[in-house]
């Protein structure tokens, strides 16, 4: 198994001993963790903490629940939403609401460890431009012409990966099976996210379509010589 090591991990859990677990499990493994048992603190950790490489979400909290958390704020790390709510329009809303992974509770913290590592980009210290566009990996950042787009996590993976491919065409399934590492759940997700990702893009790069679609072919980033 995948281990997680060296990485800053937030868990947002209101239950005490679960997040006392889990955050000993995980600081255990050298990894920078982070913990909030309420919404309030969450958003505030969210706030200041720089770099975060996963978010561990419970969905039900005192003062809200979290996928306000992933409503209202652009949360760039990939977010495991970590919940006893377990019925399957529970997990799609989760996805839908910009969640990479839903777990079910209860879940080992080396079961969760494996689902984590499953989400986690690497960490490349390298930036991709095209277009004006230009996404760096380092800080999972989007920048044309000096303004920064803010993205969801997902959308962030995504985009990173088309553009790193630029040119070159995917499925949604495919799409999902590169970023991700694993077996393709939902591509109406995929196709959600992509939608989104699109007109976000639009926003900043109204006079070109960076994100286009081929019948039979999929989708790709506008190569360079396609402009």
């Amino acid at each position: 198994m995948q281990e997680v090591t060296e990485r800053t991990l937030v868990f947002i859990e209101d239950d005490t001993a679960l997040l006392d677990r889990l955050t000993a499990y995980f600081a255990e493994k050298h990894n920078t963790v982070h913990a909030a048992s309420t919404l309030a603190d969450a958003r505030r950790l969210l706030s200041e903490i720089k770099n975060i490489d996963a978010v561990i979400l419970d969905v039900i909290l005192p003062d809200g629940t979290g996928l306000d958390l992933l409503r209202e704020t652009e949360v760039h790390p990939p977010v495991i939403i970590l919940s006893d709510l377990d019925a399957e329009e529970d997990m799609l809303e989760g996805f839908d609401s910009g969640a990479t992974d839903y777990v079910a509770k209860p879940c080992s913290p080396r079961l969760l460890e494996a689902r984590i590592a499953l989400r986690l980009m690497h960490k490349p210290e390298t930036s991709v431009s095209a277009h004006g566009l230009t996404v760096s990996a380092s800080d999972r950042t989007v920048c044309y012409g000096g303004q920064k787009l803010l993205l969801t996590a997902s959308e962030f993976n995504v985009l990173y990966f088309l553009i790193s491919n630029a040119g070159k065409y995917f499925t949604a399934q495919e799409i999902y099976e590169k970023v991700w590492g694993a077996p393709s759940m939902q591509t109406t997700t995929i196709r959600r996210h992509l939608s989104t990702l699109r007109q976000k893009l639009k926003s900043v790069v109204p006079d070109k379509t960076l994100i286009v679609t081929e019948f039979g072919k999929g989708y790709s980033f506008l190569g360079e010589e396609d402009a």
